[in-house]
């Protein structure tokens, strides 16, 4: 039996060339049965190619829509930067952390990445972070949220910052930063690296300076600091553990010492006159005080000096070699006893004779003023003053005002002489009887009278 290839119709005699439904002219079965199966054949693969194609195009959107969920999801960013502190890939962690307005180098990530590990925990970090990316993902109306340490203190910002691909939430991790702050006491340059560039602060004394912002971590910067007593090497340590709301205070570690002086044979020296000089720098003398910093790695001088009765007294100069230097290193200088009591004693007989001579002086001063008050006739006293001298000119005008103070009974208190000036300190008595004691500065003069008033105090 035979098959139309034109309209299907059996024909059952298989002598006719003919269809008897259609007319079609039929070919020997042979020709005919091959014809049909290429028919069929071509129809079935006409059917399944646009169902194969639309199939591939499936699988492949599935594979492309995977691949990028694996790598833009929210989920898959947040791991990503999981994998990077777990496995100290500082490198990774800096170019995720830095933003425009904060540049995040290897060194500065390495640093957040250890102190993650240690104040928050993988564990924890991990199980927070996720969270949050999870619930910002879901919301509708929250942008951003804080990461925080077992202590409560923010280190890591996560916030929603557009979309990737128009399907996937973008995520944004900044770490905050804050304020790095020195206070050093005395004037300090500091040299050390940020961002891989040398960087230069300068501090005032006793005042708090910036030297940049950093994200959280437990830092000890390579540093130099310079001051007038030499330059140090060490670092500068800050921990954001103990930050403040705002700034973080920087704990110096370098290699100094510091000095502390005791000085031998100095009770006949006037105290507030001593001194302590330590290398060429001078500093008032205190029994508890401490001195420098100073370089480790340089020797040092120290001496005192010390006055008494205008006289200037210097102990001996003792150097210690750095290799001696310690945290804190004591040092013992000490004067001349033998010297100062001899120079003393010599003065207090100068000073006797000289207080004599001062005595009769103002004995001599007080009645020649009075009776020029008496008289109102400055010629009177005028030859006690120095002429120009702020003495000659305020007696002068009192007299002729009548508002001069008269000088009783003059008592010499002391005295001390620096080359031709001369200090008193006299005490004398006021009309009602009562004591009044005024400081006097005279210059030696050539006349009988042996001295000039130069200056009432």
């Amino acid at each position: 039996m035979t098959t139309c290839p034109k309209c299907d119709e059996e024909i059952k005699n298989e002598q006719t060339n003919h269809c008897p439904n259609c007319g079609a002219t039929i070919n020997d079965n042979g020709e005919n049965s091959s014809n049909q199966a290429s028919n069929e054949a071509t129809i079935r693969l006409k059917k399944i190619v646009p169902w194969a194609i639309g199939g591939f195009i499936i699988i492949l959107l599935i594979i492309v829509f995977v691949l990028l969920k694996n790598f833009n999801s929210p989920d898959a960013q947040a791991k990503i930067l999981i994998n990077a502190i777990d496995n100290d890939d500082s490198q990774k962690v800096a170019t995720m952390l830095t933003t425009r307005d904060n540049k995040v180098d290897e060194t500065e990530a390495q640093t957040y990445i250890k102190y993650i590990k240690k104040e928050v925990g993988m564990t924890k970090f991990i199980f927070d972070i996720r969270e949050t990316v999870e619930k910002l993902n879901k919301s509708e109306t929250r942008v951003a949220a804080y990461l925080q340490t077992r202590a409560g203190e923010n280190v890591l910002r996560v916030s929603k910052n557009g979309r990737r691909y128009l399907i996937f939430n973008n995520m944004s991790f900044t770490p905050p930063t804050k304020e790095v702050t020195v206070k050093p006491k005395e004037d300090t340059k500091y040299e050390f690296k940020d961002d891989g560039r040398n960087k230069k602060v300068v501090a005032e004394a006793d005042k708090k300076t910036t030297i940049g912002k950093f994200i959280p971590g437990n830092y000890a910067i390579d540093a130099k600091k310079i001051t007038d007593n030499g330059v140090f090497t060490g670092y500068l340590k800050f921990d954001f553990k103990y930050a403040n709301s705002n700034t973080v205070d920087v704990n110096e570690d370098f290699n100094e010492a510091k000095v502390h002086v005791k000085i031998k044979n100095g009770e006949q020296l006037s105290r507030s006159s001593l001194k302590v000089k330590i290398n060429d720098r001078t500093w008032d003398y205190g029994n508890a005080k401490v001195y420098g910093p100073y370089p480790k790695n340089k020797d040092i001088t120290v001496s005192a000096t010390g006055k008494v009765k205008g006289k200037t007294f210097e102990t001996e100069t003792k150097s210690i070699k750095a290799d001696k230097l310690t945290d804190n290193t004591d040092v013992t200088v000490s004067f001349d006893d033998d010297d100062i009591s001899d120079y003393i004693e010599k003065k207090e007989k100068e000073d006797n004779s000289l207080k004599n001579k001062l005595g009769s002086f103002f004995s001599s001063y007080s009645l020649s003023l009075n009776q020029a008050i008496a008289q109102s006739d400055f010629s009177l006293v005028h030859s006690f003053l120095k002429k120009g001298s702020s003495s000659y000119d305020k007696v002068r005008k009192n007299i002729a005002s009548n508002t001069s103070a008269r000088l009783v009974s003059p008592i010499i208190l002391s005295v001390d002489q620096t080359g031709d000036t001369i200090k008193a300190k006299v005490q004398g008595f006021g009309l009602n009887g009562l004591p009044v004691v005024k400081n006097y500065v005279l210059e030696e003069s050539k006349d009988d009278l042996g001295y000039k008033l130069v200056k009432v105090d």
